[in-house]
């Protein structure tokens, strides 16, 4: 059976503290002033043991208008909520509100609990529950089944248990998948033990001993010992109302709205991209610029609209949003969020976060609008390549992917097999790359060789450790080899350390060819003596760009200062290798006779040579390398 939080919401004395009260013995108003004013302030907590000794949590959040923040702030990791009315009063202003928050949060299960029942004429009654279905009729809680209750004389207590009970077995399991994240919606010390925190699981499971990252401060703390319902435990899993003692971190370091995460990933924005449902009876909508309140997870923050795609969203229409924020927060794609007014205060809209941490947009641009549609109700393969499309770096674990979409690893491999087979997605060493992420690098590759093809037309091409410092502001070293080796496939060529596009080949002048040949003609005369180069740029205006572009062609470069001839070097390899392996070992000396050269000359050609991994030198000789 799944994990299950059941919320209470209603208007204000309408009897949803002595409910739970009588559910489970436990007094949920617990400060003096909440007492003193007969309403709950802040949020309750409690745990019910139903009939089949599964406990529940339960969160009784607020009723009055003042403290509708607080109530958003419990909803988050709710599974069914008890909407508590008065059997005198029925359904208030209030209520409508509750019921417009709670399914724009997305909750679709509810129970209506009528309270006082024993208090009231049954005719009475009769007409307020007529009056209940009438009001509900349009709404997700139309079908809703209504119990009758009264948490004074007892009636319909067991009743309501039972309810209960069969809608907790009915509770999906929440995805365990993911990395573990709970917002923050209380903060205390307990004397002896410190700092402790208490929330509703999201994802993932934590343990004790986990390190734990706080958000926005991104402080890092250490999970000392976790409760669940008041009990230790060594472990918490997703949808549990969930008690941390945390190490290294003061109560005055942390506050109800900060979100922990075993990720030190979770990114802070100042911006969210979010599908949004705006009321029916929100005559002005929402249009650009409004300043309106973000309720999400427990966070309120002052933010802007910046409507997408159109100019405003009519009142009961849907429509995508920017949300430009006046504080940081850290939430994930698919967190519920409620807008309420910033003067006077009422809710006006709802949905969820499509996208977490989005660049600014222009307001009609029509890829933003399909990525946004993508991930609004596209199906996994087609979460998984907008994701891996528009994500800030290109290659993609599949750790990642699981993080980002809550989804189980074999869920997501079939996928990634599929999109790999079809030519979508490439596999690779360091991660998977979108077919459409890889040709914006190679567009990005052939934009830089093109350049300096351009700049050095006599060159073979750009020496490679040029190339990867073009590209370490987007890639790692390890992803830049791997784009590398993907390019040689179809888009570059290299020769020499250098990289060159396949289309690009050197081409020589007349004027330049004469002095290629005079370079060519005095290496040759020059046999197994190097030459310098400035020699050889006395020798014609055009010598020192053609020298450069014979570098690894016809000339090789021993130093910066001297070249040899490309035919000579070869055969001054195969003398070393013939000598090498009919003795098993060269000396200088050895290579200065045999090649009838000078010493110096024998030594720049033999150190190119250790270089270049062909001979390796022990003492005061070679052997092979």
């Amino acid at each position: 059976m799944a994990n299950i939080v059941i919320g209470t919401a209603g208007h204000i004395d309408h009897g949803k503290t002595t409910l739970i009260k009588a559910l489970t013995g436990i007094e949920t108003d617990t400060t003096s002033e909440e007492k003193k004013r007969g309403m709950s302030i802040n949020l309750g907590f409690a745990y019910l043991d139903l009939p089949n000794n599964k406990r529940v949590g339960i969160v009784d959040v607020p009723g009055h208008e003042k403290f509708i923040k607080n109530m958003v702030a419990g909803l988050p990791g709710i599974n069914l909520v008890l909407l508590v009315i008065d059997a005198a009063e029925g359904i208030m202003p209030q209520t409508k509100e509750h019921i417009d928050i709670l399914t724009l949060l997305g909750i679709r299960e509810f129970l209506l609990v009528l309270t006082k029942v024993d208090t009231v004429d049954p005719e009475l009654k009769e007409l307020v529950v007529e009056d209940i279905r009438d009001q509900l009729a349009d709404t997700p809680l139309a079908d809703a089944e209504l119990i009758e209750t009264d948490a004074v004389t007892g009636t319909g207590i067991k009743e309501l248990l039972a309810t209960i009970q069969a809608h907790s077995e009915e509770v999906q399991e929440r995805s365990g998948s993911g990395s573990a994240r709970l917002n923050v919606d209380r903060v205390f010390s307990v004397k002896g033990f410190g700092t402790v925190v208490t929330g509703t699981l999201l994802d993932g499971s934590v343990n004790a001993g986990d390190d734990l990252y706080l958000y926005p401060s991104q402080k890092k703390t250490r999970i000392r010992n976790i409760q669940v319902h008041e009990t230790d435990v060594k472990s918490a899993q997703a949808g549990q109302r969930t008690a941390l003692n945390l190490a290294n971190i003061a109560t005055d370091e942390i506050q109800r709205g900060d979100v922990l995460s075993v990720s030190e990933k979770l990114e802070d924005t100042w911006m969210l991209d979010v599908k949004v449902t705006c009321l029916p009876e929100v005559e002005t909508g929402i249009g650009l610029w409004d300043r309106v309140r973000l309720l999400v997870g427990t966070r309120e923050v002052m933010a802007r609209t910046v409507p997408l795609g159109v100019d405003w969203i009519g009142p009961g229409e849907d429509g995508f949003l920017q949300l430009r924020l006046e504080e940081q927060v850290a939430v994930k794609e698919r967190d519920r969020f409620i807008l309420r007014s910033y003067s006077p205060m009422h809710t006006i809209a709802g949905g969820e976060v499509l996208d977490a941490a989005p660049h600014k947009h222009r307001r009609f641009k029509v890829e933003i609008l399909e990525s946004l549609k993508a991930k609004e109700d596209g199906s996994l393969d087609e979460l998984i390549a907008d994701f891996m499309v528009n994500k800030k770096q290109p290659f993609t674990k599949e750790k990642e992917l699981q993080e980002y979409l809550g989804a189980e690893k074999e869920e997501i491999q079939p996928i990634l097999a599929e999109m790999v087979a079809d030519g979508r997605v490439m596999e690779t060493k360091v991660g998977y790359l979108a077919q459409a992420s890889y040709q914006k690098l190679a567009e990005q590759a052939t934009k830089i060789l093109s350049s300096y093809h351009k700049q050095y037309r006599l060159r073979f091409g750009m020496p490679i450790e040029e190339f990867r410092s073009r590209m370490r502001g987007v890639l790692a070293e390890k992803e830049i080899s791997t784009l590398i080796a993907l390019l040689k496939a179809d888009l570059v060529k290299e020769a020499n350390d250098r990289l060159a596009l396949q289309t690009f080949d050197v081409v020589f002048n007349s004027y330049q060819q004469a002095a290629k040949e005079k370079i060519e003609q005095t290496l040759a005369k020059n046999g197994f003596t190097p030459v310098k180069k400035g020699d050889l740029f006395s020798l014609d205006k055009n010598a020192e760009e053609v020298l450069e572009a014979l570098n690894g062609d016809t000339v090789v470069f021993l130093t910066h200062e001297y070249v040899l001839l490309g035919t000579v070097f070869d055969q001054a390899v195969k003398v070393i290798q013939d000598t090498i392996t009919a003795h098993g070992q060269m000396t200088l000396g050895d290579f200065r006779d045999l090649t009838d050269s000078s010493r110096k000359a024998s030594m720049l050609i033999l150190e190119y040579m250790d270089k270049q991994g062909i001979t390796k030198r022990v003492e005061n000789y070679r052997v092979l390398g």
